[in-house]
């Protein structure tokens, strides 16, 4: 029986040994892989590779460890490029935000009803627009663009969408904003003439305005709140191209706040990359 038992612990044990030397060939031959992949600023590759260490060289103990800490390194890198990316990419949507703010075509507010100012093509203002219905846009620092119906009347038309017609027949129809004095929506009557005014966030419309931006037929009507009846809104060619360059502008604000956000996060990424690595040389 002792005889058995021993046979058998001899065996186990070469296949243990067995075993451990096909993870230690297997570790090395992805270590290498991966210190190539490094090399050629294939990144997310030489992670791949070292993550396979980690999880099929089970018995590699010592390549998993050198592993794991080459894997720090190559993370360091990542974030390093990415955060050059992405400061490059905000320098550049930032001077373009500058260039087009700076030429004289908007104006900045201060908000009244929020903490944000606005950004609005000068002319478009409602003070500067008294007597007549209009459509127009402004927007916010995060790119958070207001597509703007203004109704002034005899009598209240409820209206809670604004469609636009192009010349081609296509149609683009805002959400269904409902009724209230809440926010930047106003419906209420003063000096005999009632005043409606719709806000709508982040709407699709705004993106067709965009697209039809040199269609001097592009039409806008006011939808009323029971769908029964629609008022055509004077939309003159100085109105399509405000709400059309407020657009753009939004576009650039937006992309300006992702590459913050983004180099934000690749600088706090290197931060603790670094304490990580400053904490493994300590051992």
């Amino acid at each position: 029986m002792t005889k058995t038992l021993t046979i058998v612990s001899l065996a186990l044990c070469c296949g243990l040994c067995a075993c451990s030397s096909e993870d230690e060939k297997r570790a090395e031959r992805l270590y290498t892989s991966a210190e190539q992949a490094f090399h050629e600023e294939r990144y997310d590759y030489a992670i791949s590779l070292l993550d396979s260490i980690e999880s099929d060289c089970k018995k590699a103990i010592e390549w998993r460890k050198k592993g794991h800490t080459f894997s720090y390194e190559v993370q360091l890198a990542q974030q390093r490029e990415e955060l050059a990316s992405a400061d490059t990419m905000l320098l550049a949507v930032t001077k373009c935000i500058n260039e087009l703010v700076e030429s004289g075509k908007f104006d900045y507010a201060k908000g009244e009803y929020d903490e944000l100012g606005r950004f609005f093509v000068r002319g478009t203002e409602a003070e500067k627009n008294i007597g007549r219905n209009y459509v127009h846009a402004t927007v916010n620092e995060y790119g958070i663009v207001q597509l703007i119906s203004e109704y002034r009347g005899g009598s209240f038309i409820n209206h809670t969408q604004l469609r636009f017609i192009g010349q081609d027949k296509s149609e683009m129809t805002t959400a269904n904003v409902p009724l209230s004095n809440e926010g930047a929506n106003y419906h209420f009557k003063h000096g005999g003439v009632c005043h409606e005014t719709v806000t709508y966030v982040n709407d699709s419309a705004l993106a067709y305005v965009d697209m039809h931006a040199n269609d001097s037929r592009l039409k806008a009507v006011l939808v009323y709140a029971d769908g029964t009846k629609n008022l055509a809104v004077q939309l003159t060619d100085a109105d399509r191209n405000a709400i059309a360059l407020t657009y753009q502008l939004s576009k650039m604000l937006a992309a300006q706040l992702q590459y913050k956000q983004r180099s934000k996060t690749a600088a706090g990424k290197i931060q603790f990359l670094q304490a990580k690595m400053g904490k493994i040389d300590e051992l």
